[in-house]
């Protein structure tokens, strides 16, 4: 097995990869390869490892910067770390893992963060400090490596392109930019994306029942969702206003 560096090349193959490793995880949102995808054009990847057996590609792992309340420089985020499923339990993602972390340390980061289970990651020298906090992830699943002495004591905050939506959550926001009125929008209670968008804050629940759409609270997951939910808002605001104009679209 080798360790290296992404090429140009291997995007294909990084991406195939990432769909497969989640592919089955009931938790996933189908939207790791989106997510880093994002980071390589924001270039914010700092850190790109492919794992190859026999020449083929069969693990991956990100590393992109953190931003930390307290102004904390220099501390990272791992993962998402993937392995294809037939190659799993071959310690390939510890190897990444490993390899990741001793690479941050020689090019000066801080720290690292991530999202995961702590029992997994305590072998690698992660553990949960309750002075650092991820407001969209429990307490006892983010959890933490300090590379020096210092404990950094704020929020910390991962890329806007882990800020992904999942294709159900897609197509529950586009179907509520079409059916956008001011009295507020019916959905069907039993959609688990809707869940999602309300916990999100995308969708705030009136008295009546019915819900609204947030295009302030869409821009931090889908910029280009939140301007068209924004200009259907803004044109049907104005529509509303004009009597002339209820007239002409009623």
């Amino acid at each position: 097995m080798m360790i290296r560096g992404e090429k140009l090349s291997d995007i294909e193959a990084i991406r195939d990869v990432v769909k497969a490793a989640f592919e089955a995880h009931s938790h996933s949102l189908q939207t790791e390869h989106y997510t880093i995808a994002d980071l390589r054009d924001a270039g914010a990847l700092s850190l790109s490892l492919v794992s190859e057996v026999e020449g083929k590609i069969v693990g991956h792992m990100a590393v992109s910067p953190v931003t930390i309340s307290d102004g904390t420089m220099d501390w990272h985020s791992l993962g998402p770390v993937s392995v294809l499923p037939g190659f799993q339990g071959c310690r390939i993602g510890t190897a990444l893992v490993n390899k990741g972390l001793a690479l941050l340390r020689s090019m000066g980061s801080s720290g690292c963060a991530l999202v995961g289970l702590p029992l997994y990651h305590r072998r690698f020298g992660f553990r949960h400090y309750p002075c650092l906090i991820h407001e969209s992830a429990p307490h006892e699943v983010f959890v933490a490596k300090p590379f020096s002495r210092r404990i950094p004591t704020g929020t910390v905050a991962f890329h806007p392109a882990f800020k992904q939506l999942s294709v159900i959550e897609k197509e529950t926001v586009a179907d509520a930019i079409v059916d956008y009125d001011l009295s507020g929008i019916e959905v069907d209670p039993a959609n688990p994306a809707v869940e999602r968008l309300l916990e999100k804050e995308i969708l705030t629940k009136m008295p009546d029942g019915k819900v609204m759409l947030q295009p302030t609270a869409l821009t931090d997951y889908d910029p280009y969702f939140a301007r068209v939910a924004q200009f259907r808002a803004t044109e049907m605001s104005r529509v509303h206003k004009n009597p002339m104009l209820t007239a002409i679209t009623s």
